[in-house]
């Protein structure tokens, strides 16, 4: 279990995870009671990385903790699992707070609930509309499973939209936050992303060299992690997951078709990615030559991976994705590399010239493998580091980013290249014939989202390129004579040029 040392009682409720490989010191004086512990969970079927609550008198609740084995959630993705149990965490506590039971509470909670996440001045981490649908859909989930288990009231209701909430309408969490989808999905042309890159993580001036004070001391790795985001179209999480073995070799040329492992991806959805030479080379730089191997050679010289008790090690890559592994307690196995999560990732280490060293891609300055969420932390000292520099630092249309931004601005130029180049197609058309291919032109969508890993076309449309559905055919037809990457770049700007949720650093 992730458990520290715990007080007798709580301020909130505390949330754990069990961790069954873990191996615990010899001489740690509570190993034996927590190993019994996670035995009995075992038995009564949590699983590696199962939450659990204990609530604020320090006791677990046997309804709250049965719900993360009910099967329907039992096949959530380990992410989901998370997301669900720090949600449900807050609520849980937030209840606390106001001295409800969960058994008890109506829509009027959930409604106070709504408010102090979003908008509540007493409290001082407000959380974006798309972050308060998660919790929504957490706490519908508990309780949808607990009304039948317990006997309780469901507190988040669905109502009716579209048609005149008609059969042919759809139905939506009744206290969903308006707009969530709209004001959440942003984009950045390519010129203020390598703006934004080289102001935030390579730390230049405004005369585009590098500040005086500048240190960079993981420049290379933020930098290709950030390139990777924006030329593969990959989620944070499943870009920070990748392993080193799961990387092209230094020969390879042109556009690299990987695969992103199913316990990594979205909804445990496996896919293929495609990777631009240029992320390749940044990436291999990053592994081969730049920060990672330093951070490697002095976590070797200091025996910090020789500390880790709870490591896996791999011996060898079977060209069909298997693993030969050997696990902490000395036993050796074969492993799929596509049902490897990203908990045993970081645990994975292999022999290398210098000693162990971690498979895991991405690591922290000391060295260790470092986890998707302290990737917010690289982008938010980014963000200040733009404020600080640039002119007009505050202003409604200042530079900045979010990870995820750069997968809707991957989107938005593969979109634009995929338009472009169907249009290259067709030569010249009569105005009848431009009107009967732009609706074959929905082929395109199918293959953003291809690109993207969506289930349905539907999402890539409605979401991630909503305001550019109606890309004129004029502005493709005018670039089809010049230089194919500029043509490209002045398409994203033609396009973007009145969107204002497309962010492209000129007038600030």
């Amino acid at each position: 279990m992730v458990v520290e040392a715990l007080p007798d009682v709580f301020e909130g409720w505390f949330l754990g995870f069990y961790e069954f490989d873990r191996v615990w010191d010899p001489g740690d004086a509570v190993a034996p009671d927590l190993r019994g512990v996670a035995e009995r969970a075992r038995a009564n079927g949590a699983r590696e990385g199962t939450p659990f609550l204990l609530a604020p008198s320090g006791r677990a609740d046997p309804v709250v903790n049965a719900f993360w084995r009910a099967p329907p959630v039992r096949r959530l993705s380990a992410e989901t699992k998370r997301r669900y149990a720090f949600s449900l965490k807050v609520w849980l506590t937030f209840l606390h707070r106001i001295e409800v039971e969960w058994g008890q509470v109506t829509p009027g909670e959930l409604a106070v609930f709504k408010e102090w996440r979003l908008s509540a001045e007493d409290n001082p981490e407000h959380v974006a509309p798309g972050s308060f649908r998660v919790d929504l859909a957490a706490i519908r989930r508990f309780y949808v499973w607990a009304a039948e288990r317990a006997a309780v009231q469901n507190p988040v209701r669905l109502r009716a939209v579209g048609a005149a909430a008609s059969r042919d309408g759809s139905l939506v969490l009744e206290a969903s936050p308006a707009g969530v989808r709209r004001a959440d999905v942003k984009w950045l042309t390519p010129e203020a992303f390598r703006l934004w890159r080289n102001i935030g993580l390579r730390g230049f001036t405004m005369d585009g060299v590098p500040a005086p004070a500048w240190r960079g001391r993981t420049e290379d790795r933020d930098v290709a992690y950030a390139e990777g985001l924006f030329g593969t179209g990959l989620r944070m999480a499943e870009w920070a997951s990748v392993l080193t073995i799961e990387l092209p070799d230094a020969a390879h040329r042109g556009l690299f078709r990987g695969w992103l492992a199913s316990a990594c991806a979205k909804g445990s959805a496996g896919r293929r990615f495609w990777m631009r030479q240029r992320v390749i080379g940044l990436t291999r730089f990053y592994l081969e030559e730049g920060s990672r191997r330093a951070a490697v050679a002095r976590a070797q010289r200091e025996g910090r991976y020789e500390e880790l008790r709870d490591r896996w090690l791999l011996r060898r890559v079977h060209p069909d994705g298997r693993l030969d592994v050997v696990t902490p307690t000395g036993e050796s196995m074969t492993v799929a590399l596509d049902t490897l999560a990203p908990r045993l990732r970081m645990r994975l280490f292999k022999q290398g010239a210098g000693g162990l060293e971690p498979v895991w891609l991405w690591l922290n300055h000391d060295g260790l493998p470092r986890p998707k969420q302290a990737w917010h932390k690289t982008f938010d000292r980014a963000n200040q580091r733009v404020e600080r520099t640039m002119p007009g630092a505050g202003a409604a249309s200042a530079l900045w980013c979010r990870p995820h931004m750069l997968r809707h601005s991957f989107a938005l130029r593969w979109f634009c290249i995929a338009k472009f180049v169907a249009w290259q197609r067709t030569g010249l058309l009569t105005e009848r014939e431009r009107r009967d291919f732009r609706d074959q032109l929905g082929d395109v969508w199918f293959l953003m989202a291809t690109l993207l890993g969506h289930s349905s076309p539907q999402t890539t449309r409605d979401v991630y390129l909503e305001p550019f559905q109606a890309l004129d055919v004029e502005h493709l037809l005018a670039l089809m004579d010049t230089d194919d990457r500029a043509a490209l770049e002045r398409l994203v700007d033609v396009v973007a040029s009145d969107q204002p949720r497309v962010l492209t650093g000129v007038g600030v």
